[in-house]
């Protein structure tokens, strides 16, 4: 690999269940909801898959806390407006004393709420088509895909709960080596967990960051702008959702907007010139980090690093090829810390992975890249036998 990077060490390609199929292992739902219609609805739907198993539906918060000591359900599913007990007390109250799996499924008229949700541990959400509504069967497919998702990641909710609590930051080693140059823009991109592993990353960086960062997190265009809000509020750094024709400068944090792509388009000096780009028929992810990774590869090249997150699928996976075949740094998240590993993990099986690293390491990796370390002590790095490919012969 070219002088800049942090070397071209393989990693080791584990084995890896990507697919929406838990391979015979049947995962048990909770549904809440006040709604009886929503609650047989979402119970007919989700017992079609033979790889889910409706263990009960609840209609407030106090009757989930009942169900969920009585069926013991890997995964739920929750409503956040609800009387009583509503949602997000019910949430707090699964965090704390049985932690689970738990996908929120909330009108748009949620958005605070949900974020709410979302920092206090849900893994990811669903957008129903109204609060009550004959179109609910349309958001099935959807559901059912992250339901199996993340009924995989059940030993890894009791380890985000019990991180929650602020850490201090390390610092990369001064006395590392250094190479010609540091990485100057970072490309990131997640889905699924995303949001928890975006705070708990970016809020570990300094205020003298040098480095400029793009980011893609799967996600509606109407949550893309409060959730960039959110991400400013807890961040050393500014951080905002992109617009086209953004000047993106060092120390500098900006997010996709849901329902756009988000381009490197060229540089202005110490500047990135960013394109917001409108949507194609046919594309999967939206936004896609393929595409943002692709274009930082061909501006920055050697100068950038990509970063694969948790999330489900395969988005990621040519963009970071393409950036570690131009000279850039390619990362992904290791899988003890992903909340859902088919992204990274599909990275990983790509071949092109320079490094895989937890998520408590990530922002100190970061760190050490921008000056030019060629490694960071404590980052997690699995050595594969010499092979033809990137950085060898």
């Amino acid at each position: 690999m070219a002088s800049g990077s942090l070397g071209s060490v393989r990693v080791r390609q584990p084995e890896q269940r990507c697919g929406l199929s838990s391979g015979g292992a049947v995962t048990r739902v909770l549904i809440i909801d006040d709604s009886a219609y929503n609650r047989a609805t979402l119970s007919r739907l989700l017992a079609g898959h033979p790889d889910l198993q409706v263990v009960g539906a609840a209609r407030d918060g106090l009757e989930g806390i009942r169900m969920i000591r009585q069926h013991e359900p890997h995964v739920l599913t929750l409503d956040l407006e609800m009387p009583g007990m509503d949602g997000l007390s019910l949430l707090r109250w699964v965090m704390a004393e049985q932690p689970l799996p738990i996908v929120v499924v909330t009108s748009r008229e949620s958005n605070y709420s949900l974020f709410q949700a979302l920092e206090l541990g849900a893994l990811d959400f669903v957008l129903k088509p109204g609060r009550v509504s004959p179109d609910l069967p349309s958001i099935g497919e959807e559901l059912m895909a992250k339901i199996l998702q993340i009924g995989h990641a059940r030993p890894r909710v009791e380890r985000l709960v019990s991180q929650g609590a602020p850490v201090p930051r390390p610092r990369p080693p001064a006395s590392l080596p250094a190479v010609s140059h540091g990485i100057r823009l970072i490309a990131m991109v997640s889905s699924t967990g995303g949001p928890q592993a975006l705070q708990h990353i970016l809020a570990r960086l300094p205020a003298d960051f040098p480095a400029a960062v793009a980011l893609v997190q799967h996600m509606p265009g109407e949550f893309t702008g409060p959730f960039a809000r959110r991400l400013d509020a807890i961040c050393s750094l500014p951080v905002r959702e992109a617009r086209n024709g953004d000047l993106l400068r060092p120390g500098q944090i900006l997010l996709a907007p849901g329902g756009r792509h988000l381009l490197v388009e060229g540089m202005t000096g110490s500047c990135f010139r960013m394109r917001v780009v409108a949507t194609q028929e046919g594309d999967l992810h939206v936004p896609s980090g393929d595409l943002l990774l692709d274009s930082a590869a061909r501006v920055a090249g050697e100068a950038a690093a990509g970063i694969v997150l948790t999330g489900m699928g395969h988005d990621g996976t040519r963009g970071i090829s393409a950036l570690a075949a131009a000279g850039g740094l390619a990362v992904a998240e290791s899988e003890r810390s992903a909340i859902v590993f088919g992204m990274p993990g599909n990275a990983i099986r790509a071949g092109m992975i320079d490094r895989v690293v937890p998520l408590e390491s990530m922002a100190a990796l970061m760190e050490s890249m921008t000056l030019g370390c060629r490694s960071y002590p404590g980052e997690e790095v699995m050595a594969m036998p010499f092979q033809q490919g990137k950085g060898n012969p």
